[in-house]
């Protein structure tokens, strides 16, 4: 059976505007988790100061990905980050994306929420109705499946924390069962509104210091962030490039049991 591998990376992540930012930061000690009001006031309603936040998403070339003007405003930034890492992707994997138009390609999202689209939907009297197009989560796999103009399974996977890494082990299994030859594979998340951080907050899931601590007897929470990642996945003989080989993939749950046990 032929090996499956990853032929293509993009990424923004905090304070990081591609993956060679985010790599020399991490070699360089950078500290990417901030305290500032780039999103909130810092501290309000009582939550953590720090949190992981991108450089920049006001910017997008709608032109470009042929969008509309008015449906570009009325887009969710985690769309439109999307579009944009995707391409990204596939060109690092030594691909034209044009290249690939009409052929078996499969695209994976994982993504857990849209707060652009209850930010944008609060007045009915406003609405224009690109924002159901712009902001649902189906979107997020489907318009990259249509400007791309790919044929494969396209699918938007939501399981919290796990979605991204659900997102790469469908991928993997259609591609090993036949059911696409390649997959751009995602995941994205921004923190829009102080919403569902207060709600996390309130469960006692998030650090009041900003930090994660995994494995660690002093961890005390989790800490938030944004990141929008794509990788591009195919078979080895298909791929020009490879950063990895998925030698397997697979999901379950723990059903009916506590946290721990």
């Amino acid at each position: 059976m032929e090996d499956i591998v990853i032929a293509g990376i993009s990424g923004r992540l905090p304070e990081s505007d591609n993956l060679e930012e985010f790599w020399h930061n991490l070699c360089n000690g950078v500290d990417m988790v901030t305290e500032d009001d780039r999103r909130w006031k810092p501290g309000l309603y009582g939550l953590p100061k720090r949190n992981g936040k991108l450089k920049d998403i006001s910017h997008f070339d709608a032109a470009f990905f042929g969008v509309h003007p008015k449906q570009a405003h009325t887009m969710d930034p985690q769309l439109r980050l999307m579009l944009e890492v995707a391409y990204e992707a596939i060109v690092d994997g030594g691909l034209n994306p044009t290249a690939l138009r009409g052929t078996r390609t499969g695209v994976y999202i994982g993504v857990s929420g849209s707060e652009a689209g209850e930010a944008l939907s609060r007045d009915p009297e406003e609405l224009l109705g690109y924002s159901m197009t712009g902001c649902q989560r189906a979107m997020f796999a489907n318009r990259l499946s249509y400007f791309f103009d790919f044929n494969g399974p396209s699918t938007a996977i939501d399981t919290a924390c796990s979605s991204s890494l659900l997102a790469l082990e469908n991928a993997f299994q259609a591609i090993r069962h036949g059911l696409c030859d390649s997959a751009l594979v995602g995941g994205v998340n921004l923190l829009l509104k102080p919403n569902t951080s207060v709600q996390f907050m309130k469960l006692g899931m998030l650090s009041p210091v900003g930090a994660c601590k995994s494995f660690d007897a002093s961890g005390d929470g989790y800490c938030r962030s944004e990141a929008a990642v794509a990788v591009f996945v195919t078979r080895r003989s298909m791929a020009r490039r490879i950063y990895a080989t998925v030698l397997n993939a697979g999901n379950n749950t723990d059903g009916y049991k506590e946290q721990g046990e």
